[in-house]
């Protein structure tokens, strides 16, 4: 009955779109019908006449669970409704840039779980207490479940380090698209351009860098800047009727985004459309396609989180994955083509821990994490058992 109120303060606070947030309203609810229905298996090693050897999981006891602004509900939700769910208590630390709608869960839960077992706390991370550091070095914390940036993902793997906490680290990608020789271009430009564009690029497994075959590398360019052009007439109000697009969250990283384009600019990019902050209220920056730019340039090496997207042509296949993959990221890519079997090679080829043919985003369902840099452990899917249970066997006499 509260979703509309749930809603428009996700738009208020995050900036999103309203069908955004409402879409990831039911992207919380359907989280909660899988975590309703997980199965705690018992493993059996040994069952004879004198011995039984099972493989049991217990809870591991208080879980902090830090989650970012971009998702607010949802990056928050897949954390504590499974710990909970397997037995644990949870303090909730949502971000200081989105904290009133995880305030307004934790008031409308606050009488359905017993007292202690969903906290939720909020403060800024630069106070003189910072929540997030305390969680994470805190000796009755037993795990944190974080996801963020890969510098302050370090900052907590340390913390975690002094006693041994259990952690899942999801942090920063630089995911990379693929785009053969053989895809219609007007047709997959559009999905490459959603695919780097939703939420205006603050999706952490967001396409951050387009590798496309020289043949068609123009043609591409020419469409997808036809599609950037269409997109920032609709940008704007989360509330707005028809936009599609909200602005960057806060200025920080309206600034980095910024930064990022002009030492694009000093290094010879070309920008095909956008590359300027709107001026006037909201952090606004317009769909911002880049070219004549590669590898040892910021936009390309570090992660933008923001509406930019630079793309690079490539000759062999070889020559593709190899780039896509020389990244200290790993959290996702996707591959293009019309050519299924050929794609379906490939993507197993890339080095990151969630891979799509002709899509990006897509929910698979599965469990999600990063490889190298971009994370430590999966949540989501079947890996939440292991993510929020410790492992105990023991062998019971008969």
């Amino acid at each position: 009955p509260r979703k509309d109120e749930i809603v428009q303060l996700v738009v208020a606070e995050q900036g999103k779109p309203l069908m955004m947030a409402a879409f990831e309203f039911e992207m919380c609810m359907g989280n909660l019908q899988q975590n309703a229905d997980i199965e705690v298996p018992i493993d059996v090693y040994q069952d004879d006449e004198q011995w039984r050897v099972e493989c049991r999981r217990k809870p591991i006891g208080v879980v902090a669970a830090i989650p970012p602004w971009n998702y607010p509900l949802f990056t928050a939700l897949q954390k504590w409704a499974a710990a909970i769910v397997l037995g644990n208590t949870v303090v909730l630390k949502p971000s200081p840039f989105t904290p009133l709608s995880m305030l307004l869960i934790g008031e409308i839960l606050a009488d359905v779980f017993p007292p202690g077992v969903f906290n939720v706390v909020s403060g800024p991370d630069d106070g003189a207490l910072n929540i997030g550091a305390y969680l994470s070095a805190h000796r009755d914390v037993r795990k944190v479940s974080f996801t963020g940036s890969t510098a302050t993902g370090k900052k907590i793997f340390e913390c975690a380090a002094r006693d041994v906490k259990r952690i899942t680290l999801e942090m920063g990608g630089n995911d990379a698209a693929i785009v053969r020789e053989d895809v219609d271009v007007e047709v997959v430009a559009p999905k490459v351009f959603f695919g780097a564009m939703a939420n205006s690029g603050q999706i952490c497994c967001a396409i951050k860098r387009v590798y496309v075959h020289e043949k068609v590398y123009d043609a591409f360019v020419n469409e997808i800047t036809k599609v950037a052009t269409r997109a920032d007439a609709i940008m704007g109000d989360g509330m707005g009727e028809g936009v599609m697009y909200g602005p960057i969250n806060n200025k920080a990283q309206l600034d980095k985004v910024s930064a990022l384009v002009e030492d694009a600019k000093a290094h010879g990019a070309i920008i095909r459309c956008g590359g300027f902050a709107r001026p006037g209220a909201g952090y606004f920056y317009p769909p911002t396609i880049v070219t004549d730019i590669r590898e040892g340039v910021k936009l390309v090496d570090e992660e933008q989180f923001g509406p930019v997207l630079p793309i690079m042509p490539y000759a062999s296949d070889d020559e593709a994955v190899a780039r896509a993959n020389d990244s200290t990221f790993g959290l996702g890519g996707s591959v293009w083509s019309a050519d299924v079997a050929k794609a379906n090679e490939l993507v197993a080829r890339l080095q990151c821990g969630t891979g799509w043919v002709n899509d990006h985003l897509a929910d698979t369902g599965g469990p999600f994490g990063g490889s190298k840099q971009s994370g430590l452990g999966y949540e989501l899917g079947k890996s939440d058992v292991d993510a929020f249970t410790e492992l105990q066997t023991v062998r019971l006499a008969k």
